[in-house]
């Protein structure tokens, strides 16, 4: 079938295929039967997901593995019940929704918690790994009951749902962000769902299988030479060993490059030109000041390039975070007087200010706005977890103080509109960068003994309200284009939060049990090192000596940074305003920001793909428009499946069996050579 066939603006529409099934309501989307593979799948990838994060520090997304796995599972679970003679309804895409983000929070809960970093880092083991033979009692927190560490993980937790939801309509309805994962896992969930006798749709999932497979197959190929530290095709030198030194690489990743597909131009090209401006310009720079402005040689720490990198991306970052809240702000209540004004309702509102929506927008904005949660609720929502917060976090830990929280969260919202804004346009998350930033702060702004716990413990608060709060807005997005009621959807982030508050300590309890009694977790010799759990005390450590322990002009870069946020922001409003063409060339400042901490490698795949994307559009636009969504989705899709098997791999210790590595030629090259000659070949007995 050819993709150029008919009207694209009617051939491609998803919503008219799925028109003739009934719409359930709230409660037919949350049902016993999601709720139950739920509470099993988020067993499983909770302990799947600590597992890695305690072992290896980092952990890929699951979100896709989810997606796949809670699919295939409801539908084995249905037929297990037809078989022994129950009768059951058919499962909607919206129960596999719900599935997937009662899930996904699961995990999300997994991650932040803090088991695998900063709740480590409040252990003695971890404080005399610094060099502090003695550590003062206020500084540690060892054998913190299992049932306080739940209810710690519940407050927090809470909160960042709390925080998404009056951001759900902002980002998606009125700014009408992309969310790529979000998109992707909506396009896929369409596809095991359409109903038989759809063309087009039948076009769009046999693209995204073949391209699954694709991306699958090269992911397993690719992991085979990996072995090893900097091996593999992940670190490609295309551009040169010299430029590879500053992460300038291509890493053959089928993830960035369906993310660049899916991105708008101006975006991936903002991404390289914050990585050509950081790691090409500015960080060489700043290396030929070492032993000038700074003098501390480790990668890590705050006083040395580590410090420019984290702060200068939060300055940039906050500073577009607050213009655009504010901005929000003041569109908002201009926005509601005219509606006042006009007796006009949100959906016909909303319709009259973008003519130009599709069939499927027009639908999905209608069911949306009628399944929303109310701002009221919402926001009261948010006040209410904060203050339920404020009052236990300080009874569980003595060393903050409820102020400390209560001024957490009075910022919080903004500090989220931002991290949340720059995942809906990129997929990227800086929430734990957000994190490393408050250890400082409030171990700065604490200094006496118990500073240092404080700072993690703030560290948590801001890490699972950002990272949370952004990942279900994610998902929210993922409902938005199934037609899954909002409602539904915050009902599964909360069943998810009960879920992973109580089953992730007791995973991390049982870790703790199966280590040798002479061995803890958090050292060198325990099966779960832990091995950022030092870097989050060490930020805390250094943050006790307040502002002064920072490199030389990093306040100075940062107010340089802020000034130029503003301006560019002030820019492209006024030409936005005055209907100049200039805006659509402004770069936005959060997506110039990540490369300044994430690096610039993963912009080159991003480009790439919207280069694939622009001569595609020029060849033949209507197969383009057709079909781009579903080669994206095969790409990030199959690459993102094999995080599960890979998982499985590292928990069993199997590693790659080949490392493929590249060195300058001359001298490196002998010794490489001599080395590899000189090793004995194995006997086979």
């Amino acid at each position: 079938m050819d993709a150029t066939i008919g009207d694209p603006t009617v051939a491609s529409s998803v919503e008219r295929v799925f028109e003739s099934q009934l719409l359930p309501g709230t409660w037919g989307q949350v049902t016993f039967r999601s709720m139950a593979i739920s509470v099993v799948l988020g067993t499983v990838f909770g302990f799947v997901g600590l597992r890695i994060m305690m072992k290896a520090g980092i952990i890929q997304a699951l979100n896709l593995p989810i997606n796949v796995l809670s699919f295939f599972f409801l539908k084995w679970f249905i037929n297990l019940l037809r078989t022994c003679g129950f009768s059951t309804l058919p499962f909607s895409r919206q129960e596999n929704v719900l599935i997937l983000t009662t899930v996904t929070t699961c995990l999300n809960v997994a991650i932040c918690g803090g088991f695998a970093n900063y709740v480590v880092g409040m252990t003695s083991v971890v404080a005399k790994s610094l060099g502090v033979e003695n550590p003062n009692p206020r500084d540690v927190v060892d054998n913190m009951p299992t049932g306080r560490w739940m209810l710690f993980l519940f407050v927090i937790s809470m909160v960042g749902i709390m925080t998404s939801v009056p951001l759900n309509k902002v980002m998606i309805v009125d700014y009408r962000l992309l969310f790529p994962t979000g998109t992707v896992q909506a396009h896929l969930i369409n596809s095991f769902h359409t109903p038989q006798g759809a063309h087009v749709a039948k076009l769009q999932v046999a693209t995204i299988f073949r391209f699954f497979m694709g991306s699958f197959s090269w992911t397993i190929f690719s992991w085979l030479y990996s072995a090893g530290d900097d091996c593999g095709f992940a670190n490609f030198p295309m551009f040169g060993l010299e430029l590879y030194k500053h992460r300038f690489k291509f890493d053959f990743s089928p993830t960035f490059l369906g993310v660049g597909m899916i991105c708008p131009h101006v975006i991936n090209l903002a991404l390289l030109f914050g990585g050509i401006l950081s790691w090409g310009l500015l960080y060489p720079f700043l290396e030929t000041k070492h032993g000038q402005w700074y003098h501390v040689d480790s990668p890590s720490s705050l006083q040395g390039m580590n410090g420019y990198k984290v702060f200068v991306c939060i300055a940039i970052i906050i500073t577009d975070g607050i213009f655009n809240f504010l901005t929000v702000i003041i569109t908002s209540y201009f926005d509601m007087k005219q509606k006042q004004e006009e007796n006009d309702s949100g959906l016909s509102n909303y319709m009259k200010r973008h003519p130009s929506l599709n069939y499927d927008e027009c639908k999905r904005v209608e069911v949306y706005l009628q399944n929303k949660i109310p701002l009221t609720i919402s926001v009261g929502g948010y006040i209410a977890s904060a203050a339920v917060s404020t009052v236990v976090i300080p009874w569980l830990f003595d060393q903050i103080q409820f102020y400390h929280v209560a001024t957490l969260y009075i910022i919080l919202p903004v500090i989220a509109f931002a991290n949340t804004y720059a995942n809906g346009l990129t997929d990227w998350s800086v929430g734990y960068t957000y994190g490393k930033f408050t250890i400082f702060v409030v171990a700065a702004w604490i200094v006496k003994p118990g500073a240092v716990v404080a700072g993690l413990v703030a560290c948590g608060i801001m890490i699972a309200a950002l990272h949370i709060s952004s990942q279900a807005t994610q998902d929210i997005k993922t409902g938005y284009m199934t037609l899954t009621s909002e409602r539904a959807m915050v009902i599964g982030q909360i069943v998810g939060v009960i879920i992973g508050s109580i089953v992730n300590p007791c995973i991390f309890l049982a870790f703790q049990k199966g280590e040798k009694p002479s061995v803890s977790i958090g050292t060198p010799e325990s099966h779960f090192p832990c091995p950022f759990a030092g870097l989050f005390r060490a930020i805390g450590v250094v943050g006790t000596g307040g502002v002064k322990e920072l490199p030389d002009y990093c306040l100075a870069m940062c107010f340089a940074s802020f000034c130029i946020t503003i301006a560019t922001n002030v820019l492209s409003l006024v030409s936005q305003r005055k209907g100049w063409r200039t805006h659509k060339y402004l770069p936005n400042m959060t997506v110039v920001a990540l490369p300044f901490f994430a690096g610039p490698d993963f912009t080159i795949d991003m480009c790439l793909g919207s280069a694939v994307l622009f001569i595609w559009t020029r060849v033949n636009s209507r197969s383009a428009d057709l079909l781009s969504s579903a080669v994206a989705a095969g790409l990030i899709c199959g690459e993102g499946l094999f995080a599960l098997p890979s998982a499985v791999l590292g928990i069993f210790s199997v590693q790659p069996p080949m490392c493929m590595k590249f060195f300058p030629s001359g001298k490196e090259v002998d010794v490489v050579d001599s080395f590899l000659n000189n090793l004995e070949t194995p006997i086979r007995t």
